[in-house]
């Protein structure tokens, strides 16, 4: 779905009261943190931005995360705990290597057109070689790369498997799905705003997947 950021909280003019600060939900600003690392980049946030748009002192981020490099990892470990067993879930599955493959690839594809903030924050550190790319690579690309490369070996074993790196099918589904989710103004003036609603993306998706599966699993000769 189109990425957007969270609404801005309202509260009264003048210095946030301390007890403001006190029952402040954490889950709240790491989503908000996120959202905004996501939009502006990591460059452009700052946290006395964020603790304006909480509506809570700046030293309330100093005290709980410290440095804003602190928050940006704790924002990012926290989302994407929250996503990444949506798609995970896959290769766990009691069920035959290839009934695993189709049913990751279906949920990758669901998971990019629900996750957009996801997709924007990797659209961005993905082009620069930075400490964030590094952390996110360790951390999330490079074990979940892991696992896929596994379960296409089993299927090779299996059947035809067309010869696309885990690279570059990872690449087609976060920047490829995803960024065709992400971009609602790009869909919008293509004439194709409808298939990226919250009423079609689901159904979209799953059209998106079988595109994907049918060049990825050839029938066998």
């Amino acid at each position: 779905m189109a990425f957007q950021m969270l609404d801005r909280p309202q509260r009264a003019r003048g210095r946030p009261a301390q007890n403001a600060d006190l029952a402040l939900d954490e889950d709240m600003l790491l989503g908000l943190a996120f959202a905004t690392f996501a939009e502006r980049g990591y460059e452009a946030t700052t946290l006395r931005d964020l603790s304006k748009r909480l509506g809570v002192s700046h030293n309330l981020l100093n005290v709980r995360f410290g440095r804003k490099e602190d928050l940006w990892v704790r924002a990012v470990d926290w989302r994407m705990a929250q996503a990444s067993p949506f798609v995970e879930i896959a290769f766990d599955e009691q069920a035959d290597a290839e009934v695993r493959l189709r049913h990751l690839v279906e949920r990758f594809c669901l998971w990019a057109a629900r996750n957009g903030d996801i997709v924007a924050l990797t659209n961005v550190e993905g082009c620069r070689s930075t400490w964030r790319l590094d952390h996110i690579v360790e951390h999330f690309v490079r074990p979940f790369q892991h696992r896929l490369d596994d379960l296409l070996d089993t299927v090779r074993r299996q059947r035809p498997v067309h010869g696309l790196s885990t690279a570059a099918l990872m690449a087609l589904l976060v920047q490829g799905v995803g960024y065709y989710f992400c971009a609602v103004p790009m869909q919008e003036r293509l004439g194709a705003g409808h298939e990226v609603d919250a009423d079609h993306a689901d159904q979209q998706a799953a059209h998106l997947a079988t595109f994907l599966l049918a060049a990825l699993l050839p029938p066998a000769a």
